[in-house]
């Protein structure tokens, strides 16, 4: 039902909103996007058959048709292309965004491949001076034997791996997402998605069954999020702070098993003043996707984030840590937990052209040996941004 009312109040939002609508209305196209480079340096225990030093690139292009009509309505779209990495460096060029929006004093809608509610607004530790926002980035670093990068629960539920700090369980899939108006600071907001593996032009109606046998990757149906987020100043005091929730259903049905439907939640907060900010969030999944058995040893997935920044003229330096668990291994006992200690330096070159520079030590320690591991990565990288 809570998904009925959703998709009617988001098309009851455009109906109002459309009133008269000037039908010769004349399009807008804007292009633009976001590029980096980095260079990074590895030092850990689990190197075996693994290199130190790597590069890697990456680079998005958004393109933005929109209109405004005579009644006050803005509507139009969005797609954005990215050129990314892909199995034996096939380097394909894909897209991760493509929506329609409307928006007017009813807030805004928007429908298709785009992110959550609280994956768009989530407040979490200030981190200027990290690539375009990607908190978790540095476990892309750590290399296979860690488990991590690629497998392991808290890596799917999360939609993005054990220390991110946000709800991102559906994986940007078709949805609809609706934004309040913002008063005194105050913004609410929800969204609806039918399955977090069915995007774009795929229609997929089929109810999944044993989707789970591998742990938490596996498919969720009838997603529902709802959430809030507030930004204010007082007196040169900036505060931010954000919270959601968000249910779904884990349809993975196999005799013997009892697969956990998705729950979770999230909050954060951040005060700034004179250039300085500090803030945190915590963000937890509960067993959600697992096989709540007891011959599986599962453990609950959660993170928290804590950090600091200041930043004065082009230059931004911060610090965070970061603290993960999950179950490790849904076939061995024990869990896992990840700790990130993070300090980082970026510069402001000159509009749309930053460089950065990070440093972070890493500690794995897992119930089950084989997966602990312990090392240093350092990174250096530019970015542009247009």
């Amino acid at each position: 039902m809570n998904r009925y009312l959703l998709a009617g109040a988001a098309a009851a939002a455009l109906a109002l909103g459309a009133g008269a609508a000037n039908a010769q209305a004349k399009f807008e196209v804007k292009l633009g996007g976001d590029a980096y480079f980095e260079a990074g340096y590895v030092d850990q225990d689990l190197d075996s058959g693994l290199r130190s030093t790597e590069f890697r690139n990456r680079m998005r292009i958004n393109i933005i048709p929109s209109a405004k009509a005579d009644n006050g309505l803005e509507y139009g779209a969005r797609l954005r292309f990215r050129a990314n990495a892909g199995a034996g460096n096939a380097r394909n060029v894909d897209a991760d965004r493509a929506y329609i929006f409307a928006q007017g004093t009813f807030g805004q809608v928007r429908l298709g491949v785009t992110n959550s509610f609280n994956d768009e607004t989530y407040v979490s530790a200030p981190t200027d001076y990290l690539p375009l926002g990607l908190v978790d980035q540095v476990q892309n670093w750590f290399g296979p034997n860690t488990n991590i990068a690629g497998n392991g629960p808290a890596n799917v539920v999360t939609g993005n791996s054990i220390i991110w700090p946000s709800l991102n369980p559906d994986g940007n899939s078709t949805k609809i997402v609706y934004f309040s108006p913002r008063f005194a600071g105050l913004q609410l907001g929800a969204s609806y998605t039918p399955r977090n593996d069915s995007s774009n032009a795929d229609v997929n109606r089929i109810d999944p069954v044993g989707t789970f046998l591998a742990g938490g990757n596996g498919t969720y149906t009838d997603l529902v999020e709802v959430g809030a987020n507030y930004n204010n100043t007082f007196g040169g005091v900036t505060v931010k702070a954000s919270a959601g929730y968000m249910w779904g259903e884990a349809v993975g049905d196999v005799v013997g098993s009892n697969y956990k439907n998705l729950n979770a939640w999230q909050v954060g907060a951040t005060v700034g003043y004179a250039g300085f900010s500090v803030g945190g969030s915590y963000t937890d999944y509960g067993k959600s996707g697992l096989n709540d058995r007891v011959a599986l040893f599962t453990d609950s997935t959660r993170n928290w984030v804590v950090g600091a920044q200041y930043t004065t003229g082009p230059i931004v330096v911060g610090a965070n840590y970061k603290n993960g668990k999950d179950a490790g291994s849904v076939a061995l006992r024990g869990e896992r937990e990840l700790q990130v200690y993070e300090i980082g330096v970026g510069y402001t070159v000159a509009p749309g052209l930053t460089l950065q520079a990070q440093y972070d030590y890493f500690d794995l320690d897992a119930e089950t040996s084989a997966l602990s591991d312990k090392g240093s990565v350092v990174l250096v990288r530019s970015i542009l941004a247009f």
